[in-house]
């Protein structure tokens, strides 16, 4: 802060040297001028003094028979001074302030956190209706008006924050709900039903009636945890219905079919090493391409295409990179039998390491792999376990009306 404050003031650095340096610098601490960044260089001594305690050393070297030489003149003052003649720098340097000044005023930045179900994409389509968007003037903004509106567009916000810090607007979002509950809706019934069909190797229900147990067959469609529960008398006799949301994790066992079929000759691009580079530039749909056209018959081009941007959602319509045509030859290869083989094979694990990563156990692979002539062919089964049940809306039924007996005495 001192350092800021001495450069808007102007400051000066000095060498001296005499008789009693030492008394020099003892008299000015006695007055209170301010000295730093003092060093010893040559038989004398160099330091920074303000441009007021300056002027009234004076007297101070008459005492001290200390002289004095001015080497540096640093600070606002004198920056001033020296480009007084330089009207063109000031006017820029104003009209830059003005320009600063003006666009302080408008919102150049819209921040959008803690959403997970609207994409900030959607939100800010949503803000562009609202005439919410970048540029806009922030006095023209309402935070509690967006907020509210949002809230009101957007079920699954429960809470909305909009501010404004400095040229940027920002929403702090929180949604409530599984991507499940915003589809069947809180509080409406549902089953659970099977997506396949096959054999129920687990079943732990939390919520619902099962209508199957572990070890039974279903097919596809068939309920299997039912979100009614039947109300019984004494009697066993149905009362009333209540219903749910059924909540139950169920595992069944079904096979897969699996067939894959290729050629064991196959085309490849075989790159000579040959390259032409140049220069892409695009505004909006319309670009410019500075390269000479590449005279191959077969290459590849490959575009790395920068956006311009001010802000982190501000984009403009302006981009800039490389294009690149690689040029290639296309030959003709032919797998052998063990290649062939290994490709199958390879296709069929990186198929069941998708299956793994989405929690499907595999039980049985009964796929064979051969070769006929020009063919290798793979085909077979796969028994997997997975998680294997989706929600349907629950079937209303009507209430049982209440029987009453009359005895005769």
């Amino acid at each position: 802060m001192q350092k800021l404050e001495s450069y808007r003031k102007g400051y000066v650095r000095i060498r001296f040297w005499g008789e009693s340096p030492e008394r020099f610098l003892n008299l000015c601490a006695y007055h209170k001028i301010p000295v730093w960044n003092l060093v010893s260089r040559d038989n004398a001594y160099e330091m920074n003094m303000t441009v007021e305690g300056f002027r009234h050393i004076r007297g101070i070297c008459r005492k001290s028979h200390v002289k004095i030489k001015i080497i540096g003149k640093y600070g606002l003052p004198f920056f001033f001074y020296r480009n007084k003649k330089r009207k063109a720098f000031f006017l820029g340097f104003f009209l830059g302030l003005c320009l600063l000044f003006l666009l302080s005023r408008h919102i150049w930045n819209i921040h959008v956190e803690g959403n997970v179900y609207n994409s900030t994409q959607s939100i800010l389509n949503y803000l562009e209706e609202l005439n919410v968007r970048h540029g806009v003037l922030k006095k023209n903004l309402d935070c509690s008006y967006i907020a509210a509106r949002m809230r009101e567009e957007f079920p699954d916000i429960t809470w909305v924050s909009a501010k404004i810090s400095g040229s940027r607007l920002i929403l702090e979002i929180k949604e409530n709900g599984s991507l499940e509950e915003r589809e069947t809706g809180e509080g409406v019934p549902v089953d659970l039903t099977a997506q396949t069909e096959g054999i129920i190797v687990s079943m732990v229900t939390r919520k619902g009636t099962p209508l199957k147990k572990q070890g039974d067959t279903c097919t596809a469609g068939e309920i299997l945890v039912s979100g009614r529960l039947d109300i019984k008398n004494d009697s066993g006799e149905i009362i009333g219905y209540e219903y749910t949301q059924a909540d139950a994790d169920i595992y069944i066992q079904h096979d897969l079919e699996y067939y894959q079929e290729f050629s064991m000759d196959y085309k490849e691009p075989v790159y000579t090493g040959e390259q032409r580079k140049g220069i892409l530039l695009q505004v909006g749909d319309y670009y410019l391409r500075l390269k000479r056209k590449s005279a191959w018959e077969d290459y590849d081009t490959v575009t790395e295409l920068k956006q311009v941007k001010l802000t982190e959602n501000f984009r403009l319509p302006v981009y800039y990179g490389s294009v690149t045509d690689y040029a290639y030859e296309e030959k003709t290869f032919t797998y052998s039998q063990t290649e062939a083989r290994e490709k199958a094979q390879e296709d069929l694990n990186s198929l069941l390491r998708t299956l793994e990563e989405k929690g499907v156990q595999i039980s049985e692979n009964h796929v064979k792999i051969g070769t006929q002539g020009k063919t290798c062919t793979a085909r077979g089964t796969l028994t997997v376990i997975e998680k294997n049940e989706q929600k349907t809306l629950t079937e209303i039924l009507e209430q049982p009306t209440e029987r009453n007996t009359q005895e005769n005495e």
